[in-house]
């Protein structure tokens, strides 16, 4: 018993006291892998990794993530009107880890842990410019490096202020936690956001905070599949002290998903109280489906469209692109709005929306030859008093009633318009497309 009971003692000692150093370099790779994956997800980052200062029970070390070529750096210069891209800042990540099987060294510092891995970490991030100028970025990032080289991350912020320019940014106490795997390329990611505000004495905008949940993974097409969750408080905007925008919150449910190799999305919306002016309050719900994508087409187009970086010219990217497009079109699709409806005080504007796109033969396949074989339709009632006011406003709205594209039932106005054969049919009245004008 007495053996055993050294035996047991002695495996202690070497867990917590050997091991350490030798995973200490492990924990040190797993890092940089983690990031170096992180990085190559998103497409546009470029990871550089300092060189730790390694001590038996902890390191020290620092990351260097910058805008690599692409849309979102060709993006940023054109938003902030530059010439060149010279000055876009970069992003500093300071790294104390410490590891062993069980990193006994972090219980000295908050949020420290005794849990199995290869290390546990405390991270703070900086941003800085080419000039020189940098500054602190609030809040603090608490990691652990799994056995398997899975990552978890807390971001931590609590709450504070900062003076920027000539107003100030506040915010209150936010987390969010990730956990992800370099090796399956799963990501799953929950946090709240207190409330916060921005702005200076003539113009400030507050949102009440929000909750966001989701899961992500890559396919072997290239693109994430995966769920969305969030929650926006309700916004205000203020000029003057005096309201002018806002809503009363936002909700938002998306999900996605590849299965014998076809792609399908739906996506959940609502946006409460939004201020239209004339009008009154504007609520709107909406819920829609894809269906039936060729993953292998959506995966291409998806690359090409990355490829290709011109923010300012987008219609160009699109010309560049229409070989994919032609691809992932000619393979069908389905899409349906089941429901977009527009609540105003006068009442509520209902709407819904149905294509599908057959498959064709990708050899023969035209512009037109889409036309005919894609089936629509499209059904919308609106409020007679919407059609008053808007006719008060626009006469050319008392027309489109005239035409009878929006024909009185009751006390709303409907429209049930059918395409079909390269035919519009519009409440029973048959409408033909010119299709020379497609091709």
């Amino acid at each position: 018993m007495k053996k055993s009971i050294i035996a047991l003692i002695l495996a202690a000692v070497l867990v917590i006291i050997v091991s350490p150093g030798i995973i200490g370099g492990l924990a040190e790779r797993s890092v940089d892998k983690n990031l170096d994956w992180a990085a190559t997800e998103s497409g546009e980052l470029v990871v550089t990794s300092g060189s730790f200062e390694r001590s038996w029970f902890s390191s020290e070390g620092q990351h260097r993530v910058e805008l690599g070529n692409g849309q979102l750096r060709a993006a940023l210069t054109a938003a902030a009107g530059a010439d060149n891209d010279d000055n876009i800042p970069v992003l500093l990540i300071n790294t104390h880890l410490d590891h062993g099987l069980i990193p006994v060294s972090s219980m000295s510092r908050e949020q420290g842990s005794l849990a199995p891995g290869l290390g546990s970490a405390v991270s703070t991030m900086m941003i800085q410019y080419d000039n020189g100028e940098s500054f602190e970025i609030p809040g603090t990032i608490y990691s652990k490096v799994g056995l398997g080289g899975g990552f978890d991350s807390r971001y931590v912020l609590e709450a504070g202020s900062k003076i920027v320019d000539d107003g100030e940014i506040t915010w209150q106490a936010s987390t969010l936690n990730v956990s992800a795997n370099g090796v399956s390329g799963k990501v799953r990611f929950d946090g709240n956001f207190g409330a916060m505000t921005f702005g200076d004495r003539q113009q400030r905008v507050s949102i009440d905070g929000g909750t966001i949940e989701g899961a992500q993974e890559k396919t072997q097409y290239g693109f994430n599949v995966g769920t969305l969750d969030a929650v926006i408080g309700p916004m205000a905007v203020n000029v003057s002290d005096m309201a002018v925008g806002g809503n009363q919150g936002m909700k938002l449910s998306a999900s996605s998903s590849v299965d014998g190799g076809l792609t399908a999305a739906d996506m959940h919306m609502e946006v409460n109280g939004q201020n239209i002016p004339q009008f009154g309050e504007l609520s709107i719900v909406t819920d829609l489906k894809f269906s039936d994508i060729d993953a292998a087409a959506l995966g291409a187009l998806d690359k090409r469209l990355t490829e290709f970086v011109d923010p300012v010219n987008p219609n160009q990217a699109v010309a560049e692109a229409e070989k994919e497009f032609k691809d992932l079109v000619a393979a069908g699709f389905n899409v349906h709005v089941e429901r977009l409806n527009f609540a105003l005080p006068m009442g509520t504007i209902e709407s819904s929306l149905s294509v599908v796109v057959p498959k064709s033969d990708r050899a023969s396949f035209e512009w037109t030859s889409l036309l005919l074989s894609t089936e629509a339709t499209f059904n919308v009632s609106i409020p007679e008093a919407l059609i008053q006011q808007a006719t008060s406003m626009d006469p050319q709205v008392g027309t489109i009633v005239a035409l009878g594209y929006l024909s009185k039932q009751g006390d709303v106005y409907v429209m049930d318009a059918k395409f079909k054969s390269g035919l519009i049919n519009i409440n029973g009245a048959p409408i033909p497309i010119p299709l020379g004008m497609f091709q």
